[in-house]
This record gives structure tokens, sequence and C-alpha cells, in this order.
């Protein structure tokens, strides 16, 4: 697959979706889905961010569901993480929602075929596992020190 560069000077405002790998330099207000999304340090999502795999360098507000998410030193994100893996450096500053899932992709194409007049009811399945999950699947509140997670995780770190 290939790699799009999205250049420092472009802003984008829309939809942009790939198979491929996207490395955002510039600015896009919207939604992205790639494969593997890296955010550079002067770039700037407004909106909704979904890879396999997603390193923020730069800034977002708004949502991002990934495999792997990664917040760098450097990386600003106000909004709500929904992901299976979440690394973040300790300079990174966070404020929003974490949530971890098994199948954050999924969760986004379900999402998607609702919003789209799909299926607009929850299956039987999907009820029964939600009952099944306990907080065991959510991540801990950043800066929490140990204790059982309350649901979804709020916290900020600044540096």
């Amino acid at each position: 697959m290939s790699e799009s560069v999205i250049a420092d000077d472009l802003h984008i405002k829309g939809e942009v979706t790939t198979q491929g790998d996207i490395e955002l330099k510039g600015t896009l207000k919207g939604e992205v889905t790639c494969r593997t999304l890296l955010i550079a340090e002067d770039a700037r999502v407004e909106g909704k961010a979904t890879a396999e795999k997603v390193v923020v360098r730069g800034a977002v507000d708004g949502e991002i569901h990934g495999i792997r998410v990664t917040l760098t030193s450097s990386a600003r994100v106000k909004g709500e993480l929904v992901c299976k893996a979440l690394s973040v450096d300790e300079e990174a500053y966070f404020d929003g929602t974490s949530q971890r899932v098994n199948d954050p992709l999924g969760q986004v194409a379900e999402q998607n075929k609702r919003a789209s007049g799909g299926e607009k009811q929850e299956s039987k399945a999907d009820k029964s596992e939600k009952s099944e999950k306990g907080s065991g699947d959510k991540l801990q509140p950043l800066g929490a020190s140990g204790g059982s997670g309350s649901g979804s995780g709020t916290g900020a770190t600044t540096g």
C-alpha cells in the first residue's frame, strides 16, 4: 500500500479515506480513515480519525478510533479515544475520555451503518456482550494510582 502525505500548507474540510497510510502535516477538519495515520507535530485534526495505528505528534480535537494509539510527548489531544492499546508519553497532553475495546474499528463500522439508516436496534448478542463486559475492559484514568476503574477515564497531563 502507498503512503499519502498531506502537506503542511494544505487545509482539508471533509472526508479523506484510503486503504493505505497517511502522514498528515497540514490541517484536516472532518473525518480521516486509513490503515496507519501519523499526525505530525504541527498538524491538526478537528473531527474523527480512524486507523489501525494512530501516532499523534500534533493536535487532535475530536475522536480517535484505533487498534494501537500512541500519544507522543508533543501530542495535544482533546476528545475521545477508543482503542485496544494506548501509549501516552509523559509530556503528552490529553484531556478527554478513553475507552478500551477489543475491536475499535468494528465499532466504527457499526456506528456508520446505524448513521446511514442501517440496523437501528441492538441485537440480543450486542446487548449480551455489553452486559458481560466489566470495568476491566476500560482504561484507568490518567494519573490514577491503582484501584478499580470507574468506566471511562479522564485526565490531563501537561508538560
